[in-house]
């Protein structure tokens, strides 16, 4: 026996994704958050898959188990960081990055190399520079500047402007649309005057 299933049914299953789910309900949280602080309007212009305004650069060492001598410094987004206060091995580097409390910026291991996680702040270019700092070749980092992979907000922005043809992403759009609209909310997509390539929702009540 032939088995089909009607336009409705293959409309339906390709709308049971987490896309949807994940973006309604990060906006629904949002929304209890800035009601239950007196507000009658909530925007969401970042955080979601739809809106992501912040990527996040990851960094990785090609020197394995690094050492250093002395207190070498890492100059990373415009800071300077003095290691070797802690110890002179890969967790007492590591200790040392995060203790300096830079913006967006978080070390860790990726096994026993060096690695760094930054956050690009919301802005036209997403990048974050390697300066000539002297633990450099201990930590197997190359000076320069590295720029983000485009999030998928990108191409949400993109579909939403009719710039590309999507018709998934222009049905979850209209899907998280139609939810709140439902619920007798007020939701619209307005550019993110900061980045100027995703838009933000702005939600009503």
């Amino acid at each position: 026996m032939t088995y089909y299933i009607n336009k409705q049914e293959a409309r339906s299953m390709a709308r049971a994704d987490l896309t949807i789910f994940n973006e309604v309900n990060a906006i629904m949280k949002q929304i209890i958050t800035d009601a239950g602080n007196g507000l009658y309007e909530t925007t969401v212009s970042d955080g979601t898959t739809m809106t992501e305004s912040t990527p996040q650069i990851s960094i990785t060492g090609t020197v394995s188990n690094p050492t250093i001598t002395g207190t070498p410094t890492l100059i990373i987004a415009g800071s300077t960081i003095t290691l070797g206060t802690s110890g002179t091995n890969l967790n007492s580097i590591t200790a040392d990055v995060n203790d300096a409390i830079i913006p967006g910026l978080v070390a860790g291991k990726d096994n026993a190399n060096f690695r760094i996680f930054y956050t690009a702040p919301a802005s036209t270019a997403w990048q974050v520079t390697i300066g000539t700092g002297t633990a450099n070749t201990d930590l197997g980092l190359t000076a320069g500047t590295i720029t983000a992979t485009n999030p998928s907000s990108i191409d949400y922005f993109s579909v939403w402007q009719g710039v590309t043809n999507d018709r998934a992403k222009t049905d979850q759009m209209n899907q998280v649309i139609s939810y709140f609209e439902n619920l007798g909310y007020t939701i619209s997509r307005l550019t993110n005057s900061a980045t100027n390539r995703t838009f933000k929702w702005v939600i009503s009540y």
